[in-house]
């Protein structure tokens, strides 16, 4: 059969459109079975996303918190030991030519960047 043969036949019996409930009373109750389902969902999930966050996401940040101030207390122990091996100053940063290297000229406020640190950054100035 040809496509418009096909489509001729088909568009001349004439077709009932179904429904999936006929009667309002039917749709009402399936409307509000739904609703309620939905919502008895959504209380589930929030209730497990709740248990979540309480017991594996705090959790886990307590864990991390704990984990990086050891991590800093240790590099701390560090940064002193170095200071004591070197008279209570940190050693010269070698000057290699590839650090701190600035191919537009200085920053506007002057040559060392915008959260200079003078306990960790090597001071621009004196260069």
């Amino acid at each position: 059969m040809s496509m418009l043969a096909r489509t001729a036949a088909l568009r001349a019996i004439p077709r009932a459109r179904g429904y999936a409930n006929t009667t309002g009373e039917l749709m009402k109750t399936n409307w509000a079975e739904k609703q309620a389902a939905l919502q008895s969902h959504a209380a589930e999930t929030a209730n497990l996303w709740r248990r979540i966050s309480y017991y594996v996401c705090l959790p886990a940040i307590a864990v991390t918190a704990l984990w990086v101030r050891n991590l800093e207390n240790e590099h701390e122990e560090h940064i002193e030991h170095v200071k004591a091996e070197h008279g209570g100053e940190l050693p010269e940063v070698p000057a290699y030519e590839y650090l701190n290297r600035r191919v537009s000229g200085p920053f506007p406020w002057g040559p060392n960047s915008l959260f200079f640190n003078p306990k960790v950054n090597k001071d621009m100035s004196n260069e």
